[in-house]
Formats: structure tokens, sequence, C-alpha cells
């Protein structure tokens, strides 16, 4: 089962652009992806990889073979925070399939804000031990870099948030706006820390009862576990969730999206919440 795992940030990390996107590669690397690097290294498990740095948008692409090899040099690729970066693990030999990627580009043309993505396959929804891998994965990613907006999901790979889908908001605005509300809500969310202020603090969320782990973020933000699992992600758990962030989210009557059938949503006006 296919998981999809997301953040847009900002050039305001406190340790820079190239610190937040290092982390997010050697998160993935550490957490995601080890043994396929360990498995590639033995020649072992049939996985290969490749990394990818686009250090510009009319640049050519530089290619890094066996990732593992020459980690040290993607990072310092990485530390120029490049318009887009990638890794990705396919299965060697055969009929090609992927196995995990991660991946970066710059989200608007100035630069100003970037979106970071990972793909990887768990046992299951059930899975607890995977489940927690993967907020695990999130945390660390994210730990030095106050977000604008982050999230995990297993049963929506778009890039457009359920919220953005339902309430017909532009990508551009979303992403602008991401400080002033909050872009979305999933099994996973993360919040950044002016809205997280907003809503009170870490204690106050916790104090809400809505979430299964709020987890401060080291740099400012704070990440919300609605269930133990993905499978126990419920429209009532949803439902929690959403009246708990409904002071920052954008308000509007949210309607089924045609061209994203899948994407789950609670029925309800953020404003109406009371």
């Amino acid at each position: 089962m296919k998981v999809y795992i997301e953040a847009s940030l900002d050039t305001g990390a406190p340790n820079g652009p190239g610190e937040s996107l290092i982390q997010w590669f050697r998160a993935a690397r550490t957490k995601l992806f080890s043994g396929l690097i360990e498995a590639e290294s033995k020649g072992e498990g049939g996985a290969v990889s490749t990394a990818q740095i686009v250090p510009d948008i009319d640049d050519s692409v530089r290619s890094f073979p066996r990732v593992g090899e020459v980690w040290t040099q993607f990072e310092e690729e990485l530390a120029t925070f490049p318009w887009g970066a990638g890794l990705l693990f396919l299965t060697d030999g055969g009929e090609l399939a992927e196995l995990g990627r991660a991946s970066s580009y710059h989200a608007l043309s100035d630069g100003s804000i970037w979106r970071a993505s990972a793909s990887v396959s768990v046992n299951s929804p059930e899975d607890t031990a995977s489940c927690a891998m993967l907020v695990d994965f999130l945390h660390a990613a994210l730990d030095g870099s106050n977000p604008v907006f982050g999230r995990i999901e297993w049963d929506n790979f778009n890039e457009v948030t359920n919220l953005d889908a339902v309430l017909r908001r532009r990508r551009r605005t979303s992403l602008r706006e991401g400080r002033q509300l909050l872009r979305g809500y999933a099994w996973v969310t993360v919040c950044p820390a002016e809205l997280a202020a907003q809503l009170g603090g870490v204690a106050a969320l916790e104090d809400s009862r809505a979430f299964h782990r709020v987890v401060p973020l080291r740099a400012g933000g704070v990440l919300l576990q609605a269930s133990a699992t993905m499978a126990g992600f419920t429209d009532q758990v949803m439902e929690r969730m959403f009246e708990a962030l409904a002071p920052v989210l954008p308000q509007g009557e949210p309607c089924p999206y045609p061209a994203y059938p899948d994407i789950r949503f609670v029925p309800r006006d953020a404003a109406t919440v009371s």
C-alpha cells in the first residue's frame, strides 16, 4: 500500500532553505529508505537508486547513481537550494517498479515557497509499526524548519489538498496564505507556528482530545496525528479534528470535486463551528 507524504516550506526556515532540504532527504534516507539503501549496497533485494539535482529551472539535470555511495556529494548540492531534487528507488532488472521516492521543487516561481514530498509502501493502514515510522519520518524531516503545512495520506495522492479541492481554492493562494489559513487536514497534519498559537498552543491542542498525538516541532509548528493508525482515521475522528482546527481553516461551503472523487472531507463550513 502506497502512502503519500507532503510538506510546503518557505525560505524563512531558521537554518535556511538548503538545510531544510538536507533534513528532508536525510530523514527519507534514514527513516523511509534505509533498508533499500542497505540492500543496494549488498547487491540484495533487487533495489537500485538514483538521485537528481536541477540547480535552476533552465539547468540540465545532474544525476547521482547508487546514492548511498555519493550521499555526501548529494547533500552538498542540496545545501545550495536547487530548483528541484529527487531520490528514486526502482527494482533492478526485468520490469521496473517504483519502490520509493522523495522529491522537492520550487512551488512558486519566485522561489519563496517550495514543496517536498515522499511516497513509500507500507504493509497495511492497520500496521502500527509502519504508521509510527511514517510519523517519525515527518517529525525528523520538519523538526528544524517551522513548515507552512504538512500531511500524510494513504487515499489521496494529489498535490491539491482536500480543502483546496472542495473549496475551489487556487493552489498559489493556498500556498501564499499558508501561515494565515491552514491548507487542509489529514491523518497527520502539520500546522505552522502562527496557526498553532491561534489554537492555543500545544497544551490546548492536547486538551481538545481531538488528536492521538500532538508533537511540537523544535523550530516552530506542531505535528498533529489524528489516530494511532491510518485505518483508525474514521469519519468520526476526522470530524473531531475538523472541529478542533476550524478556527484556522478557510471558510466556505465545501462541495465534492469530480476531478478528485476520493478526497475525504467534512461537509461543513468551518465558519459554522462554534
